[in-house]
């Protein structure tokens, strides 16, 4: 039977929200449709013949902006805030961890317990402290965890900079931080994951990029180097299409079948990125209704889905 899976969907618990303010002095912002009673997501889901959702936090909620300390209290009450709303609808909702890289022992820990609580995914951040740390040995546990659990990642941009020249511009430079900067830290933790030989030690991993893959896709004829490996010289963007999928969020329905003509179908998931900031949930089938057939890549979208999370 074909189900209609959401990859993209958030939820900012106040209750984290809050103690980010603590620190920060700035409490992030909830998405109007988000609520901390899951049972109306549940009605907007029917609404729209939405079958399952994964659900994140909000990227309100980046950990990794605060001390070692903070940032792991951070991880583990959003964590547990959702585990706890998603627990009456186990059957419609799944997780995504959130993790702390300041604090890989603990993060190991947290994948570990997330396993048993409705979560399927892992979530990552690109960037500590404005700084790459994805290609460093440091992580090794975390990936060694998260391909234990045959999990895939949601490699997902967290809207920061610690540029201080973004605070001469309007908004604190909000506008360039989300629609540039993002994308930019996405890519480059692509190509150092590739560079650094992730795929060697973990062949079997599988990620999927947020929001139609920010400017990937738009990239693929620059992925022209080649990395050196134990299996011989590979083109990087032959390594990104074996590991790599996107999402169908805040595409329009001509750009994502420019996404499914450059990537291919086996590489498109469903997401809405519902409580993102995107307005209504049914808002979010544009792009997919827009297409010549609807019913067929609803129906790959789903078949991805399913071997992606061991259905």
């Amino acid at each position: 039977m074909s189900t209609w899976i959401d990859w993209h969907s958030h939820h900012t618990a106040p209750e984290a929200a809050r103690r980010i303010a603590q620190f920060t002095g700035r409490e992030p912002q909830i998405d109007k449709f988000d609520a901390p009673d899951f049972s109306g997501r549940i009605k907007a889901m029917d609404e729209v013949g939405l079958d399952m959702q994964l659900i994140c936090q909000g990227a309100g909620i980046y950990a990794d902006q605060l001390p070692r300390d903070q940032a792991i209290e951070i991880v583990r009450e959003s964590n547990r805030a959702l585990a706890g709303r998603m627990a009456p609808y186990r059957d419609r909702l799944m997780g995504i961890t959130a993790l702390s890289f300041k604090n890989i022992e603990a993060s190991v820990d947290e994948l570990e317990w997330a396993s048993k609580q409705g979560f399927r995914a892992a979530l990552f951040y690109p960037t500590v402290d404005g700084e790459m740390i994805v290609d460093l040995p440091v992580m090794n546990p975390v990936y060694a965890k998260i391909a234990e659990l045959r999990w895939p990642i949601f490699l997902h941009g967290a809207g920061t900079s610690k540029d201080p020249t973004l605070k001469r511009l309007e908004d604190g430079g909000a506008g360039v931080a989300y629609a540039v900067l993002s994308d930019a830290e996405i890519s480059e933790c692509v190509l150092r994951m590739i560079a650094s030989g992730v795929f060697d030690r973990y062949p079997d991993l599988k990620i999927v990029i947020r929001s139609s893959g920010g400017g990937l896709p738009l990239l693929m004829h620059r992925l022209f180097w080649k990395h050196k490996g134990p299996a011989g010289e590979r083109r990087y963007s032959d390594i990104f299409l074996e590991h790599f999928l996107i999402d169908t969020a805040s595409s329009d329905a001509r750009t994502l079948s420019f996404l499914i003509d450059t990537l291919g179908e086996e590489r498109i998931v469903f997401g809405s990125d519902y409580c993102g900031g995107l307005g209504p949930l049914d808002k979010c089938f544009a792009a997919v209704n827009g297409q010549q057939n609807p019913t067929r890549l609803k129906s790959l979208t789903d078949k991805n889905s399913r071997r992606l999370l061991n259905f």
